[in-house]
């Protein structure tokens, strides 16, 4: 497969995650309406955050020291400080928060994904010099254990980056051939019953808690057992582990129209925020659902991600990334000491 093939498949990846998130974030409100909203909405996140950050991990460069520091404080930390207070005065504004009090330790919303991409690339500095079998064991035993561990909550988001911390780690040490083993001829159609196997699990499952596909709390949070949280984190793991072969094994390898709005996805999920809160604000989400409302809230899913996905967004959001630099120290020194 050529280099042009390969970057498509994978930009149709995250073209068509991105629409899960946007569209699964559209969801939330309405999954008490109907059974089947409910167990797609838990079956979209037992597969597309650990998807995401797979593919995060399978293009992380091993880390060094200086100018590299630099650029991921540039990339997560910096839009991370900037959209939080963007958040949460927005919020403010449109009502869905009393005071416009800056948190910057506790992440608005979907920008826990910044802050843990800053940790999880900090992290190779100690994995990268491992071997990939002892860097997934440690990764997968810091995952289960963090559960127990009260202090890490959603403070920095520590719970979420310890939890979906095996799959960076997983992508990252991952072959770099394409995925070529979902071509192998029994791989190939034994892949495409893991996604109505993980949704059948959902739908017979009694019990679902919508922090065991989160990772946002530790287990005494979530669980009347909580000694069984380890077990059942690791059952959930799994579930992620087939849940990104089933859902990369159906994905286009070819070029495809969309494939472009593939390469823009961090801004997708950085902006859809002011939409999707801004409809909860007006209340729309208080709607029954009926199917024609499904319908739409699929399309709106998808023209939202092209929109946000688009040229232009990109080429504006760049131009104020360039500034934000110099901009932000100064305001939130402002801030701060309001």
């Amino acid at each position: 497969m050529s280099q042009s093939q390969r970057t498509a498949y994978f930009d149709n990846a995250k073209f068509l995650l991105m629409i899960l998130v946007v569209f699964s974030h559209l969801l939330q409100s309405f999954i008490g309406d109907h059974k089947f909203y409910h167990d797609l909405y838990y079956f979209i996140f037992t597969f597309h955050m650990p998807a995401f950050v797979f593919l995060s991990g399978y293009f992380a460069k091993p880390l060094t020291k200086g100018s590299k520091v630099t650029i991921l404080i540039k990339k997560f930390l910096l839009p991370y400080l900037f959209f939080q207070v963007f958040y949460i005065v927005y919020y403010w504004l449109i009502g869905l928060r009393e005071t416009p009090k800056i948190q910057l330790l506790n992440p608005q919303w979907a920008l826990w994904f910044l802050l843990s991409m800053f940790f999880w690339q900090l992290s190779l500095f100690v994995f990268q010099r491992l071997s990939a079998k002892q860097a997934i064991f440690i990764s997968i035993a810091l995952s289960l254990c963090a559960g127990y561990l009260p202090f890490l909550n959603q403070i920095l988001t520590l719970q979420r980056t310890f939890v979906f911390l095996p799959f960076f780690i997983i992508g990252f040490y991952f072959p770099k051939n394409d995925m070529a083993f979902l071509q192998k001829k029994g791989m190939r159609w034994l892949s495409l019953t893991f996604l109505p196997i993980i949704y059948g699990f959902i739908a017979f499952f009694h019990g679902m808690n919508k922090y065991m596909v989160f990772g946002s709390k530790p287990y005494e949070d979530y669980l009347s057992y909580p000694l069984f949280g380890g077990p059942l984190r690791g059952v959930f793991f799994l579930i992620g582990l087939i849940g990104i072969i089933g859902f990369m094994r159906i994905v286009p390898r070819e070029k495809m129209f969309f494939t472009k709005w593939g390469k823009n996805t961090l801004l997708v999920y950085l902006l859809q925020g002011i939409f999707i809160k801004g409809l909860r604000a007006l209340n729309i989400m208080d709607l029954n659902l009926s199917l024609l409302g499904f319908v739409t809230l699929i399309l709106i899913s998808v023209l939202l991600t092209i929109l946000l996905a688009s040229k232009p967004i990109r080429k504006a959001y760049g131009r104020f990334e360039n500034g934000l630099s110099f901009v932000l120290p100064g305001l939130l020194a402002v801030l701060l000491f309001m």
